[in-house]
């Protein structure tokens, strides 16, 4: 398996656990009665669904254009990112005890993970090979 396949089917991963927490959200919750209600909704369908595309389709039609797999997984990662920094950062703003701090600090952590992989995918090759983000 190539590197390309190795990334690629990982982000086929992440967007099938991005839309199954989506899921699992809608189960427990029940669905959003408000617009902000509805944003971690929208956050997990919009970065898990950008990924499975990622993952499974080498170039997607927008519009007139042609975009490459890993602008897309690029896009899904920033969203998945700016959406546990926000959720930490709001853990942060009403941090009454020790577990919403940790809570704040691992949903930070994982932003910063999610970050740096959007950025390898929109860069192309900083941290990995080129060849790895080549499109056919």
């Amino acid at each position: 398996m190539t590197d390309k396949e190795s990334v690629r089917r990982r982000l086929v991963g992440g967007g099938v656990v991005s839309i199954g927490m989506l899921a699992l959200l809608l189960v427990v919750v029940g669905a959003p009665a408000t617009v902000p209600e509805a944003i971690p909704f929208a956050w997990f369908g919009v970065g898990g669904l950008a990924l499975l595309v990622a993952g499974r389709r080498e170039r997607v039609s927008l519009g007139g254009t042609s975009v490459g797999w890993p602008r897309v997984a690029g896009v899904g990662l920033a969203v998945l990112a700016l959406g546990s920094s926000v959720l930490g950062f709001a853990y942060l703003l009403v941090a009454p005890d020790a577990w919403s701090l940790l809570r704040a600090a691992l949903a930070l952590l994982v932003g910063l993970l999610l970050s740096f992989g959007a950025l390898e995918c929109l860069l192309g090759g900083v941290g990995l090979d080129e060849e790895t983000f080549a499109v056919e």
